[in-house]
């Protein structure tokens, strides 16, 4: 059986301070006594009873601060509802996405997409962001807060992550990051990208993602014909650009996309031809998961044994009241 320990173990420290309240509080009734020759026996047995009072209010702080470091004792299992689903949104935001071969533009129509799935999501639910395009970026970590990872998301664009390029599989190990213990079953990844994997190690990191149970499944925007990329440069619109001056045109990769997908088991969808993609995702693949994984499960908590110390802190205080009031009859 293990010891007791305190969930605020930190603010021991703290309790250093009680002795020297109380001896500061005894100190000054010493240096009123030496005054007491000048006053009668009434108000000299008046203050003698101050130092038995400060005893007793710096043993009731004591005994409070005790109760507010939440003693903890021995272990029990409970039983947890566990149905919640960890939903990790992978938003490609390079500059390809500015594309408009999908209305209004990739990037928008995909954080349009991420939108739907919100008012799906239920209390257990959490959701997190990572953006990617050269390199990966932790936008939102796992969180309930709808409201907040709304306001974020609105945020993002081609400027939130500065490197050129399309890694997924920087995205994928990002998000991996987030992956909790004992919790990959009820992960789940969802690529929102054109597909231009220019590092070509996606599959290897989805194959990574299998291994830690996760399953990643994903969203294809733009065209396989290919678009042009519109900038917008101070305010003139233009085509980007390569180095050479050539227009660049970028095209959806359905075929990389479908084998990274099918590495962990996951599902290929074309935002041109699925209106609501992840609503989807969420209904035919992410409800049956959650369901399957686990209806209930059970933890191991510590008891806490704080009444032991509210008790008598409850009695000092009393006993205090019932005396001052006695005083003052």
């Amino acid at each position: 059986m293990n010891g007791m320990t305190f969930e605020h173990g930190h603010a021991w420290p703290y309790l250093l301070l009680a002795p020297v309240f109380w001896l500061l509080l005894w100190g000054s009734i010493r240096r009123r006594r030496r005054a007491l020759a000048r006053y009668g026996a009434e108000l000299r047995e008046h203050v003698a009873g101050a130092g038995a009072r400060a005893t007793r209010l710096t043993v009731f702080l004591v005994l409070g601060f005790l109760t507010w470091m939440n003693p903890r004792l021995g272990q029990e299992t409970i039983a947890v509802s566990r149905r919640g689903l960890d939903l990790v949104f992978c938003l490609d935001t390079s500059r390809s996405m500015l594309a408009r071969d999908i209305d209004p533009n990739r990037l928008e129509r995909a954080k349009r997409d991420v939108f739907s799935a919100l008012p799906l999501l239920v209390g257990g639910d959490r959701v997190a962001l990572v953006a990617f395009a050269g390199k990966a970026r932790l936008v939102v970590p796992l969180t309930h807060d709808l409201d907040a990872f709304r306001e974020l998301v609105e945020r993002v664009d081609t400027d939130t992550v500065r490197l050129g390029g399309t890694d997924l599989a920087a995205a994928i190990r990002e998000g991996l990051e987030l992956v909790e213990k004992d919790s990959a079953q009820t992960t789940v990844f969802v690529m929102l990208t054109d597909g231009e994997d220019l590092t070509g190690a996606g599959k290897q990191a989805a194959k990574e993602a299998a291994d830690s149970g996760v399953v990643v499944h994903a969203i294809g925007y733009g065209s396989t014909r290919g678009s042009k990329i519109t900038v917008d440069e101070d305010g003139n619109e233009s085509f980007l650009q390569s180095r050479d001056g050539d227009e660049v045109v970028s095209a959806l990769d359905p075929d990389g996309l479908e084998a990274m997908t099918a590495v962990t088991g996951g599902e290929f969808l074309r935002a041109d031809v699925v209106p609501l993609p992840v609503v989807e995702l969420k209904h035919k693949r992410l409800d049956p998961m959650v369901k399957r994984a686990y209806d209930a499960g059970e933890d191991v908590v510590h008891k806490t044994r704080f009444q032991w110390i509210l008790l008598p802190a409850v009695l000092v205080l009393l006993l205090e009241m019932v005396l001052a009031k006695g005083s003052r009859r």
